[in-house]
């Protein structure tokens, strides 16, 4: 009798890093998964103006000596706030600027720093860029220290300093993108930082970018010299193109896009740029909803919990306001086998890897406050300590981290570019005087809308006519703002539409009758 042999079961295979792009009638919506994890979320609505990046021909429509900054005319509602280390200070506006880079390898001399009044003066036209957005009450923020991004290279056309990415580790690589670099004839008084991403790219590949991005820069200030202020003189990339740009590397082993327009201009993106990756992108065709098929719509909604579930048992909850975000741990239902302590490190371990996840799914910036559970030996508050600083270096945004206290509190500053994603998609409750968070109506009439088109999209039998019922506000705003939205779905599925007020709703419900 012969002994049968064993074989092992193979493990499933992990999937790589993936990026899913739905392009719905008024917002894209962009997710990034590793090993079927979502690690970052990015959402753009078309209402909306996202313009951090771009570079502007303004005019100084005030100097405050008191503060030491000027106020800009960039054409748009708030005007930009220029301080005086934004026109002066190359290293401050360096580090702005290059929010996904680590810190160069150079160090600009600093000069004593002048008086803004001796500088600008009122009604002076100058060529600034956004380096944040409007974030309340604020204007954007801005500087005149130029820089354009590529895919491997930042072309900064005010400082002759060439710096590496510190992540670019071997000296012979970064002697070679030196060597490279120095054979390029760039603008007069320019340099440029190279990226993490340039580690062993080609000769040419690096030389045609930096052509490339020399000569965007002349096309930028030859605008600039023949038209008025305020105008837009250059024009950062939509969220699609950035996040290619930015994100999409070789380690992304497919991205799938639900909208034949945005496919083909991507396509394009990539031929002019990064030809090798045009093989990973997937035009999605299929009839169900491509994040309904990955189950992303419900991780989507997650990102706007308060709490947040950890793997034993234990939960955050994620507390945001104006000026600092609160981070609370707790054991919840999990007990553990061994001692207190023993349950209290397990449950900080886990939110310590969870918790940069969650700051960059929420876009969450300024200061965080993140208490965990005390934990009585020194040993324990370090491994949690070490176990959120090794998380937070796959976060691209610059982060400041200060050791665990006694008391298990971490106290740390992360990179604010724009508003959350809570910020852009929720208000202030007018049910609860402004203590809680609903969303906004501009949110819930995109989801009607989105709502709509599934149905018609997976309705088994041709519908002729719908009628949807909801509170006036979001009625208001799909007969305004997004009526040219309804009116494209209306004529894709020839489907008559019939919006009806109804007042007894709550303001996040809406009822869709078939008829």
């Amino acid at each position: 009798m012969t002994a049968r042999r064993r074989t092992k079961k193979k493990p499933p295979e992990k999937k790589g890093k993936e990026i899913l792009v739905n392009v719905g009638p008024a917002e894209t919506r962009v997710v990034v998964l590793e090993s079927g994890k979502m690690i970052d979320f990015f959402m753009e609505r078309k209402s909306l103006e996202h313009y951090a990046g771009s570079i502007y021909k303004g005019k100084v429509t005030a100097i405050v000596p008191g503060i030491e900054a000027a106020f800009v005319d960039i054409g748009m509602e708030k005007n930009g706030f220029l301080h005086v280390g934004d026109v002066v200070d190359k290293t401050a506006v360096l580090k702005e600027m290059l929010a996904d880079e680590d810190e160069p390898d150079f160090h600009a001399k600093r000069k004593p720093t002048p008086k803004i009044e001796n500088i600008l003066k009122k009604g002076e036209e100058i060529m600034v860029q956004v380096v944040k957005e409007s974030i309340g009450t604020k204007g954007p923020r801005l500087t005149t220290y130029i820089s354009i991004p590529g895919r491997y290279v930042v072309l900064t056309p005010h400082d002759k300093n060439t710096g590496i990415s510190r992540r670019i580790t071997e000296k012979d690589e970064r002697k070679r993108i030196r060597d490279i670099i120095r054979d390029v004839a760039l603008p007069e008084k320019s340099g440029c930082i190279v990226r993490t991403v340039a580690e062993n790219r080609t000769k040419e590949e690096l030389r045609n970018e930096l052509k490339y991005l020399a000569n965007l820069w002349e096309r930028v200030k030859s605008r600039a010299d023949r038209q008025n202020s305020p105008v837009t003189v250059y024009e950062e990339y939509g969220i699609v193109l950035r996040m290619i740009r930015d994100n999409f590397t070789e380690d992304v082993t497919q991205l799938i896009v639900d909208s034949k327009e945005e496919y083909g201009r991507i396509i394009k993106f990539l031929k002019a740029f990064m030809p090798a990756l045009r093989r990973k992108v997937k035009l999605y065709t299929g009839l169900t909803p491509l994040f309904e098929k990955h189950n992303l719509d419900k991780k989507v909604d997650e990102i706007f919990e308060r709490k947040v579930s950890l793997k034993s048992g234990g939960y955050l909850i994620i507390e945001q306001t104006e000026g600092v975000v609160v981070i609370d741990v707790n054991t919840g239902r999990f007990t553990g086998k061994k001692s207190l302590e023993e349950t209290a490190f397990k449950t900080n371990v886990e939110a310590a890897e969870e918790i940069p996840t969650q700051l960059m799914l929420r876009d969450i910036g300024g200061i965080v406050i993140i208490d965990f559970i005390d934990m009585d030996q020194k040993g324990h508050r370090d491994k949690t300590y070490h176990a959120l600083q090794n998380k937070l270096h796959n976060d691209k945004a610059r982060i400041s981290l200060r050791d665990i206290s006694q008391f298990g509190v971490v106290e740390m500053t992360r990179q604010r570019m724009r508003k959350s994603v809570e910020g852009t998609s929720h208000v202030e409750c007018p049910y609860c005087g402004g203590k809680g968070m609903i969303k906004s109506v501009e949110t819930i009439a995109i989801e009607v809308a989105r709502r709509i088109d599934k149905l018609l999209t997976r309705s088994d039998k041709k519908l002729k006519h719908i009628t949807v019922r909801m509170h006036p506000d979001i009625n208001a705003i799909l007969v305004s703002d997004q009526a040219r939205v309804l009116r494209d779905i209306q004529r894709k599925y020839r489907c008559k539409i019939d919006l009806k007020e109804d007042s007894s709703l709550h303001i996040e419900d809406f009822v869709i009758d078939e008829h």
